[in-house]
């Protein structure tokens, strides 16, 4: 990929084109000059999110009003199903408008928009699709997912969970989920030891979206798995699920993966750069000495306060390390924190903090510049 190379790039010229010949490779009343004339040269000023509804609007215009012709249309359309669990690269981000498709013109045709998304799923992912009809038709769409949770295809049983999670990165948020996680907690664990670390990934991630809202459910869902599978995969499942818990120092999920709220230590020789330009590192470094007469599991985390547009300092946890520390031994540790620009947070210039949090509990603080 290109250094300058953005996400909504997936979405251009060479790939809208390569979809056009598809569809009419297999309608050949579809107008692939008209297609491409009427995207491309409006993708430069146009974000992710709307390049995809671009194609998607354009494509509604070429294809035949009748819904079940359309889509039949794109399903002799769509490339082979993916072989690799994993997907990989952006090649199948041109599924995404016509799985949109289906969601704002197929609301009216369940049966045939469920089979539609089922086989988009196994070419990229209809994660973003499925919450519409998730939406109008909550019970319906969830007894398919129920059925979906046991296909052979990982793919599609990742979609059970992505799909349904309430706080799905770039897609409209499952209020209804958000308020009562149960019946997406009743899919979970249908998945919870699927045998792919892709589809148990998905799990995770989900449940670490609930814990945002529900903590203590979560933690309680956890320990109940714990309890019923005591493999491998679970702890690793727990750990990757608890991560924002851990962060905030839930004892419950502190608890989860073998450690305790706060610790018997002390943040000496605490270092930071005294100033840092956007775009450049942030350096810090301290020792950590423990003052407790047993050994001692941590988990190593740092705070960065970042200035908010208002002047005030918003706080955000990053993951650092875990270690043991025996009785009165002492580590020193140091870290880069990357300040280059980044879509999900603008940089303010001006003072910001920085703390040492060891088991969810802040045990260091500092100060530095931030310029532009």
């Amino acid at each position: 990929m290109p250094e300058n190379f953005q996400i909504r790039d997936v979405f251009n010229p060479q790939v809208v084109s390569q979809l056009a010949a598809s569809l009419n490779s297999v309608w050949p009343a579809f107008d692939p000059v008209s297609f491409c004339e009427n995207i491309n040269p409006r993708l430069p000023q146009l974000t992710f999110s709307e390049r995809s509804q671009l194609i998607t609007d354009v494509l509604a215009k070429h294809l035949p009003d009748d819904f079940p012709t359309a889509v039949d249309v794109l399903l002799k359309s769509l490339p082979g199903k993916i072989e690799k669990q994993e997907i990989e690269g952006y090649d199948g981000f041109m599924i995404m408008p016509l799985s949109i498709y289906v969601s704002q013109h197929g609301l009216e045709h369940f049966e045939l928009s469920m089979q539609a998304l089922y086989e988009m799923t196994q070419r990229f992912t209809a994660e973003f699709a499925i919450r519409f009809f998730i939406e109008k038709y909550p019970e319906r769409t969830l007894a398919v997912l129920a059925e979906w949770a046991t296909d052979p295809n990982p793919h599609v049983r990742r979609l059970v969970s992505e799909g349904t999670r309430p706080l799905l990165p770039w897609a409209m948020r499952l209020q209804q989920f958000v308020k009562n996680p149960t019946p997406t907690l009743r899919l979970l664990d249908l998945l919870k030891n699927d045998p792919e670390l892709f589809v148990r990934r998905s799990v995770a991630n989900h449940l670490n979206d609930h814990a945002k809202n529900h903590p203590d459910l979560v933690v309680e869902t956890l320990n109940r798995w714990k309890s019923e599978h005591p493999v491998e995969e679970t702890d690793w499942l727990v750990k990757h699920a608890t991560r924002t818990l851990v962060k905030k120092g839930h004892p419950g999920a502190l608890e989860l993966i073998g450690f305790k709220k706060g610790a018997d230590v002390k943040v000496e020789n605490l270092t930071v750069t005294p100033a840092v330009k956007t775009g450049d590192y942030l350096e810090f470094s301290f020792d950590l000495v423990s003052t407790g007469k047993k050994p001692q599991k941590l988990v190593i985390d740092y705070v960065i306060y970042f200035k908010k547009a208002d002047g005030s300092l918003a706080p955000k946890v990053f993951k650092m390390t875990t270690k043991s520390l025996p009785p009165g031994e002492r580590i020193s540790l140091q870290k880069r924190h990357s300040f280059r620009k980044i879509t999900t947070r603008v940089y303010y210039p001006g003072e910001h903090e920085m703390a040492i949090q060891i088991n969810g509990i802040e045990n260091g603080k500092t100060h530095f510049k931030l310029t532009s």
